[in-house]
């Protein structure tokens, strides 16, 4: 304990030099790709962050992504029926270990399903309902590299898994609810201690409606910043992979009775993307924006990336 407080406090001194002498580089990039006719697509979202020096990045104070207007949540996955609670997710894991990596146990949520089925307590009964929205509404997965000097002077690896979930914020029409991790299988990480190795952390990335007067724009995805587990982190390397989700709705109808019963049924499929397909401008050009807040002397970050229109003829 008393190792972990001095390097807090070696931290609060360097700090402020840190800050001073920072050159901060951001870089990030959309990539979609499988684009289907019926609107469906995955997106590749990449980062990084470092500074120039070489030194300890400042803290974000404030961060989002700016997504190009009208790509809006379909009503459809607005419903209780697709709300993941991350935190929820873990909590339960945990109370029901299991030998194996954490990190499966996530991605594949089907046996820890199968388990709580056979249970009778009424936190149990809790625990599958959420379990089961998660594994409904998981729409992708992602890589980062943590930096989390001075603590420790190597970039820790982990993974991270996404599911869509409920607005954590004022104003949110959805979240994508992220359940983090170090990658377990990584040496740096079994170097580390077992409270580090064994962290696993929910964050809530929220989407908001806050179209620009530009029209460029429409949500914004409100990024969290400050400490995660405790400690001030940043990530320099980020990639995420979005394939989003896929409705289905079946709408059965009788085509023919007899005698009063019904004798022969029409069964109608409708498939719902969970975004609606983004409208192409006429620059044939997507446009999304980043924005990167620090106190001063720091100045703020704001960065622009475009891509071609998907073709979804």
């Amino acid at each position: 304990m008393k190792r972990i407080l001095l390097a807090f406090a070696v931290l609060a001194v360097l700090a402020p030099i840190a800050v001073a002498q920072a050159d901060v580089v951001q870089e990030f990039s959309f990539q979609l790709k499988d684009v289907k006719k019926d609107g469906r697509f995955t997106v590749v979202f990449t980062s990084r962050s470092y500074d120039t020096s070489g030194g300890i990045p400042p803290d974000l104070k404030e961060n989002y992504l700016r997504l190009p207007k009208p790509a809006v949540l379909a009503k459809e996955i607005r419903n209780k029926k697709y709300y993941c609670n991350a935190a929820r997710l873990i909590k339960d894991l945990q109370a029901n270990p299991r030998p194996g990596k954490f990190a499966n146990r996530v991605k594949n949520l089907k046996p820890f399903i199968k388990l709580l089925k056979k249970a009778n307590l009424a936190s149990d009964r809790k625990a599958l309902a959420n379990a089961e929205t998660c594994d409904r509404s998981h729409v992708g997965q992602g890589t980062v590299q943590v930096d989390a000097r001075p603590l420790f002077s190597e970039l820790i690896p982990g993974e991270f898994f996404m599911f869509f979930g409920k607005g954590s914020i004022s104003g949110a029409v959805g979240s994508l609810q992220i359940v983090g991790m170090t990658d377990e299988d990584s040496a740096i990480v079994k170097g580390l201690p077992v409270t580090v190795r064994e962290t696993r952390v929910p964050v809530a990335l929220n989407f908001v409606n806050d179209p620009t007067p530009d029209g460029k724009f429409g949500y914004k995805l409100v990024l969290p910043t400050g400490p995660i587990a405790g400690i001030n982190v940043s990530f320099a390397e980020v990639t995420a992979v979005n394939n989003g989700l896929t409705i289905v709705k079946k709408k059965t109808t009788c085509t023919k009775r007899k005698r009063g019963k019904c004798v022969k049924r029409k069964v109608k499929t409708k498939k719902t993307f969970w975004f609606k397909r983004p409208v192409c401008p006429p620059s044939g050009k997507l446009n999304f924006q980043a924005f990167y807040g620090y106190d001063d002397p720091t100045p703020d970050i704001t960065k622009d990336a475009e891509l071609p229109c998907p073709s979804f003829r």
